[in-house]
């Protein structure tokens, strides 16, 4: 027994510690394949092996980082935070705590302190990049410190802080005007976020200024066409709504219509007239209200219509005619017999259901008298 124990002893003195590249090269392969559950286990048994390793080993930094990354994206930012906060420290001790290279690494610190809803110390741990940045490049006019700063600014918007992001957004456009120029596209994000901001706390005479420049910018690029005009389209007919300059407001409110209408998009289509509606009867123009939110109404059924007669189709498809009639004639109701737009659909639906069950004709549907 004492020599059988002596040989296990012996045995597991000699046993290879783990491979830790090798783990570490299965957990990426797992979390390629978003597989968060079979890239913690062997991350972790990396982990209690690199803790062997001498502080100074890079490998320690490594694993923590892919820790980090697994844990934050499997929804475990507890953990995640955990990680990250040691990743930093072994970077702060071997690179130093100004070093350029630990800027990284902080702005996924501040990632996870936001998704934690830790806006307070995510603001702080920007704030050190910006100090970072601002040193490594000599000065504070530079594109990593524009980008830190748009990054407290949606910290502050994540704390339904609006008031506050205002003038950091206003900062980072200033930087960005003398690193790109005034009139470049590398502004739009902030600018688009700026208006946002603006409109929230009801500032809307800054909010139009902000919105016909990124429009400019946008129409210069894009053309007047373009799909990425449409929020800026919205963003200027409200805050032009918001000053009651309702004729400056209508002629975007339409231009923003006319460009959804152009992408055929339906509900965006709809959502717009509803907001028209509004725009309308804030005027006391109930007549022209009512017909936007009629037509928005009607565009709604209509897709609800087509939403039906879809699903009808799938049930003849597999076999069973009766339900599929039941979906056609629902379908029906919903049509304005009033409206052209639903003629075609109706149409449709009345000579399928006419095929489908012949001993049951259906009804034209009655208009209304005007």
């Amino acid at each position: 027994m004492h020599a059988l124990l002596l040989l296990l002893f012996f045995a597991l003195q000699t046993q290879e510690p783990p491979d830790i590249d090798a783990l570490v090269k299965t957990a990426r392969i797992a979390y390629r394949k978003a597989d968060y559950t079979a890239a913690r286990k062997p991350l972790e048994d990396a982990w209690a092996a690199a803790q062997t390793l001498p502080p100074e080993d890079q490998k320690r930094y490594d694993v923590l980082k892919e820790l980090s990354a697994v844990m934050s994206a499997s929804g475990d930012q507890d953990a995640a935070l955990n990680y990250i906060e040691q990743a930093v420290a072994w970077r702060e001790n071997a690179v130093g705590k100004n070093d350029p290279t630990l800027a990284n690494d902080l702005i996924e610190f501040a990632t996870i302190c936001e998704r934690r809803k830790d806006y307070e110390r995510a603001i702080a741990v920007l704030q050190r990049t910006v100090g970072i940045h601002t040193k490594a490049h000599g000065n504070f006019e530079n594109s990593d410190v524009a980008d830190d700063i748009s990054r407290i600014a949606l910290v502050q918007m994540g704390q339904q802080k609006p008031e506050a992001a205002v003038p950091t957004l206003e900062t980072v456009i200033g930087i960005r005007e003398k690193v790109l120029g005034a009139d470049s596209p590398g502004l739009l994000s902030e600018l688009d976020r700026l208006g946002a901001a603006q409109i929230t706390i009801r500032t809307y005479e800054s909010a139009e200024t902000t919105f016909r420049r990124a429009l400019s910018i946008r129409e210069r690029v894009l053309g007047s066409q373009s799909p990425d005009l449409l929020t800026t389209l919205e963003g200027l007919a409200y805050s032009l709504f918001g000053e009651k300059k309702y004729d400056d407001a209508e002629v975007f409110y339409k231009r923003l219509l006319d460009l959804w209408m152009l992408l055929g998009n339906q509900p965006m289509i709809a959502e717009t007239e509803e907001k028209i509606a509004i725009f309308y009867r804030d005027q006391g123009k109930w007549e022209q209200g009512t017909e936007a939110a009629s037509n928005a109404i009607a565009l709604r059924t209509l897709v609800s219509a087509v939403g039906l007669s879809t699903e009808a189709t799938a049930w003849i498809s597999h076999g069973d005619k009766a339900h599929a009639v039941e979906l056609y004639r629902k379908a029906l109701t919903l049509l304005d017999p009033n409206r052209p737009d639903h003629d075609g659909l109706r149409q449709q639906i009345e000579r399928v259901l006419a095929d489908l069950d012949p001993h049951k004709p259906v009804k034209p549907a009655a208009k209304k008298k005007p």
